[in-house]
């Protein structure tokens, strides 16, 4: 007998979930022989609940929720030996992995999706003893983000943290870092430091245009220093995919780094998949393929389209 556990974190998108319940439960009946489902109530929640599903041997977990709700049950699988595959519904506020996955961010639109999924083997990254599916930043920025309150994200939503990035950018400063890669050992001066396994962050669908979900590799953005003047010409790089090829950042593609503050701060900490991170120092490693997703199946898409247009053949003029 087939089984699956499904979590809800019901506070995501301000109450959504709850609403899309029913409608994923109805969907998941199709797939599977017994449905199983677990409201969060605070923090871990979700972790506990997919560590627990995944080592009792379920065929799949589900959450829906946004990118956190996501990072917590992922670290529960991860923290289970994975094997299990997952699936999840986006209704945060930036679904940057929804995006990363070409999975719809319309809620109704994901569930529907299922019925035509497919399962996509793709990597995590782990920091110290937890796991991240999208990236981990270190710098004034992630300082400022974590104070987004609920209430701006509903207001702007993802406008929220571009409002708040852009507050921290104006502060200008910097932290020296100690870089440890393969084959570099290096100190370095910035003001945000990123570890990206994917091509998308804070709802910039191009920002990291060459990074795919399962090459096997994170790339280390380093923000340089700047002036004041230069925040003109960042922010529409950033916008339009091209900060990656700019003069502003350094880039490097490893599988492993260590990454330690050398600044003495009280309290400078990381930002995983839009939630608090591990302290610094980090340890960075890619587990290429670990995670097993479901996402759309692109081909019945492109198919779906292609029933749509006219047959060639009633266009052609009768004789």
């Amino acid at each position: 007998m087939s089984r699956c556990l499904v979590i809800i974190n019901p506070s995501s998108g301000g109450g959504a979930a709850r609403r899309y319940m029913m409608d994923l439960q109805l969907q998941l009946t199709s797939l599977f022989d017994h449905t199983e489902v677990k409201f969060t109530a605070g923090e871990l929640d979700a972790t506990r609940f997919a560590k627990a599903a995944t080592e009792n041997h379920y065929d799949a977990v589900f959450c829906m929720g946004g990118d956190g709700t996501v990072n917590e049950t992922v670290n529960g699988i991860a923290q289970a030996g994975g094997d299990i595959n997952f699936g999840f519904i986006p209704v945060g506020t930036v679904n940057d992995m929804s995006r990363a996955l070409e999975i719809p961010r319309s809620p109704l639109a994901a569930i529907h999706a299922l019925s035509h999924s497919v399962i996509r083997h793709i990597d995590i990254g782990r920091c110290n003893d937890k796991y991240f599916c999208n990236n981990i930043a270190a710098g004034i920025i992630p300082k400022v983000v974590e104070e987004v309150t609920p209430k701006e994200k509903s207001i702007l939503g993802p406008l929220a943290y571009f409002a708040r990035g852009g507050q921290a950018l104006l502060n200008n400063k910097s932290f020296n870092y100690r870089i440890i890669t393969e084959d570099k050992d290096f100190v370095v001066k910035s003001p945000l430091v990123l570890a990206l396994l994917t091509n998308c962050v804070s709802s910039f669908e191009k920002f990291m245009p060459t990074a795919t979900v399962d090459d096997g590799f994170m790339r280390i953005i380093i923000f340089k220093e700047y002036f004041i003047l230069d925040i003109l010409r960042i922010f529409p790089l950033v916008i339009s995919g091209s900060i990656y090829n700019s003069r502003y950042v350094d880039i490097i593609t490893v599988k492993k780094a260590h990454i330690q503050l050398l600044n003495e701060v009280n309290d400078l900490p990381t930002n995983m998949d839009g939630d608090r991170g591990p302290d610094m120092p980090v340890e960075l490693e890619v587990l290429p393929k670990f995670l097993r997703v479901y996402v759309p199946d692109q081909h019945h898409k492109y198919k779906k389209k292609a029933s749509l247009l006219p047959n060639p053949a009633n266009l052609l003029p009768k004789i």
